[in-house]
């Protein structure tokens, strides 16, 4: 897993396979998923990302990759 945060938009990326998404849904207000052409999730973006989860410190990701969106 690969996780992007881009702090121009304050989104933050989760990509979860390496498929490219083939149709995208926003499931909730601000989190939308990519789905492959299987229906398989490959990846989860949450929008308004600090603003929202405020106390959350980005480094806590652990062991994944954290990469800052270019």
């Amino acid at each position: 897993m690969i996780i992007k945060y881009d702090d121009v938009v304050d989104s933050i990326y989760f990509i979860i396979s390496d498929e490219k998404p083939y149709e995208s849904e926003e499931i909730n207000d601000g989190v939308i998923i990519d789905y492959g052409k299987n229906d398989d999730i490959v990846a989860i973006e949450v929008l308004n990302f600090k603003k929202e989860h405020k106390d959350l410190d980005l480094p806590i990701v652990g062991n994944f990759l954290l990469k800052q969106a270019s």
